[in-house]
């Protein structure tokens, strides 16, 4: 996939330009095809050669690991190394290229288990008269519960007990069994049997209905206490399949919720040591998936459900959020919900940054968003406007202006239109003697910028990624060495270049990834940039798949990243996979541009042999400082032509 991106002020463009002269593309060796031959999305790469190994065969699976599971039950890939690039290799009955370094990658269909559910692959190494041999076992996806073909069956995992669930009376909730396909199912729920009504997925059965209707259905009243952490609901299934049956049981822990007496709690960042804090409770639209709310540490909030070790986080009428259990407390019965009035605010205008203070009687969920590079929002869930004057700081005229309104659901919403782009923001909260709390906004502005030598002054956090974690090449080269490699030169060139790097990391040791994002924090850095390399998840031909990208996650980082993104394409010459948002921790840190780049893809033979080189890893450090350099060229150029 390209991503099309607007076209950079000239001068970020020539910056960008010189990289080629810089990295000294026509002496690296590599050949380019011609323009019109070149697949949508490369600019004619030119990698380094991969260099020739000459030695004795040594057969080696990097991935899968042995007896590792994969995803997979179609096809995947597999690589490593056969220790010289002068033999032949089979996998499988396949023939493999082999590499000049001897390594490999294949994509192959994935072989029937031998034995459960290990499977293998067969290696076969020639060299002349010299052959030598492996097989490699792994685990292939479990396959799922199939019973006998002529009784009915259900299968055990489907009935294992349920996570506990909290629920308003109205919610719906559903069971769900896996039991013979074309069956009668039904639901044995107090003195009720309900038919069970098979979904799309065969062998897939399920019953919805309110919580309410359930709970009085299934829950005996001797044995049921509404007011209980969660009664276990026993329910009956019986699979009837002609003159058979086969009969098992479901155990469902439920909580019915009084929407007049809906639990509190407090958001509280849970002690990480290994991973680091970062003052925010992050949140979801849905139990699982990516984060959307980034919640300052204290703020209370009503809970109106719960799913297993997940609670949602009532915001206003129709829109939750879902917390995880570790990072809440939920508070005696009878604490009072979040609500308070919005007063008077004051801005304060510092040189790095706009302070706004205000005081509620209660620590309110807030949302943040930019609308605009200029504009910034902010959200009180469970506030009323009784805002009558606005102090907008002396000292410079940076707030263009600024207004609130009152939406329905007890909504606050502030917007406050900036003279200067917003370069990050953060929010939290303080107590108050009174019982009240102070809440604290600040805004970070950009720095002053020399636009003829971008860099100067300017500090610049530079983030070797990985361990712990990370990729591993065919040969076995760990991508938290190449990062570390790149980074070491970036941090370098960054200080040729007049600015000051911060390395989060110039050693080997695991470093958590909100502590990554602290360090920064904590050196005042104007910028982070994290460094790593890109693998592929099972089941995805790699090959057509490989190149360049870069993450952000704030709109006030999506121009570093474009500008970055730009750069290494320039100096590296690999396949442009384009800008994407991404749900990844540090760049959800607010606080100054942060992105993440991919520049490379640690499984591919070739990908893999040139980060080993100093000349690509200068190569990708040089593009990364040219997408830097053009992003604060072009900051200035905007701040010049502001009134």
């Amino acid at each position: 996939m390209v991503t099309l991106r607007k076209r950079r002020p000239t001068s970020a463009i020539a910056a960008i330009a010189t990289i080629a002269t810089i990295t000294g593309f026509a002496g690296c060796g590599g050949t380019s095809a011609a323009p019109g031959l070149l697949p949508p999305g490369i600019i004619g790469s030119v990698l380094p050669p991969i260099p020739a190994v000459i030695g004795p065969i040594r057969l080696h699976v990097e991935y899968p690991d042995s007896l590792q599971r994969i995803t997979s039950s179609d096809s995947n890939f597999v690589f490593g190394s056969i220790g010289t690039g002068d033999a032949t290799l089979i996998v499988n009955g396949y023939f493999v290229d082999v590499n000049p370094n001897g390594s490999f990658l294949a994509y192959l269909p994935v072989p029937p288990p031998e034995t459960g559910d290990t499977a293998s692959y067969l290696l076969v190494a020639r060299r002349g008269s010299q052959v030598d041999t492996l097989r490699h076992p792994f685990l292939v996806p479990e396959r799922a519960f199939e019973g006998a073909a002529d009784a009915p069956w259900i299968d055990p995992a489907s009935l294992e007990d349920h996570a506990i669930r909290w629920a308003l009376p109205g919610d719906e909730l559903a069971v769900t069994v896996r039991a013979t396909p074309g069956a009668e199912v039904w639901l044995d729920a107090g003195n009720r049997r309900l038919s069970m009504t098979e979904t799309e997925q065969t062998g897939t059965y399920r019953l919805a209905m309110p919580a309410e209707s359930f709970y009085r259905i299934a829950c005996a009243p001797e044995d049921c206490n509404w007011a209980a952490t969660a009664d276990s609901l026993r329910l009956g299934v019986s699979v009837v399949v002609g003159n058979a049956t086969a009969r098992g049981a479901v155990v469902l822990p439920l909580r019915i919720l009084s929407p007049a007496e809906l639990p509190v709690a407090e958001l509280r960042e849970p002690d990480d040591p290994a991973g680091g804090a970062d003052g925010v409770i992050n949140a979801r639209p849905a139990p699982f998936g990516p984060y959307r709310w980034l919640f300052p540490d204290h703020t209370r909030v009503t809970l109106d459900g719960r799913e297993g070790n997940r609670w949602r986080v009532r915001l206003a009428p129709g829109l939750v959020a879902w917390v995880a259990e570790e990072d809440l407390e939920v508070l005696p019965a009878g604490s009072l919900p979040a609500r308070s009035d919005v007063g008077d605010l004051r801005f304060e205008v510092r040189p790095d940054r706009i302070v706004m203070r205000t005081w509620l009687a209660a620590a309110v969920p807030v949302a943040v968003t930019e609308p605009d590079s200029h504009i910034i929002e902010l959200t009180l869930f469970g506030a009323t406007g009784a805002t009558n004057r606005i102090r907008e700081g002396a000292g410079g005229r940076l707030i263009e202006r600024i207004e609130w309104e009152q939406l329905p659901g007890d909504r606050y919403r502030l917007r406050i239109h900036l003279v200067e782009r917003v370069w990050g923001y953060r929010t939290s909260w303080a107590p108050r003697d009174d019982g009240g709390v102070e809440l604290r906004f600040e805004i970070r502005r950009p720095p002053s910028i020399d636009p003829m030598v971008p860099l100067r002054g300017r500090r610049i956090a530079i983030d070797p990624g990985h361990p712990a974690a990370g990729a591993h090449g065919p040969t076995g080269y760990y991508e938290g060495d190449a990062n570390l490699e790149i980074g070491r030169i970036l941090a370098k060139l960054v200080r040729q270049s007049g600015g000051e790097p911060v390395l989060i990391r110039d050693d080997t040791l695991p470093v958590g990834l909100y502590e990554r994002t602290q360090r920064a924090i904590e050196a005042e850095a104007d910028v982070f940039v994290s460094i790593h390399n890109n693998a592929l998840p099972d089941g995805v031909q790699p090959v057509g798949r490989e190149g360049t990208s870069t993450y952000h996650y704030h709109p006030h980082s999506h121009g570093l990243a474009e500008a970055v993104q730009d750069g290494m394409l320039a100096s590296m010459r690999l396949r442009d996979l384009g800008v994407y948002w991404g749900d990844l921790a540090v760049t959800r840190m607010s606080w100054m541009p942060s992105i993440l780049t991919e520049g490379a893809f640690m499984m591919i033979p070739a990908h893999e042999a040139a980060l080993k080189t100093p000349e690509f890893q200068e190569r990708y450090a040089r593009g990364v400082l040219a997408g830097i350099e053009g992003f604060f060229r072009q900051t200035a150029e905007e701040a010049q032509l502001q009134p």
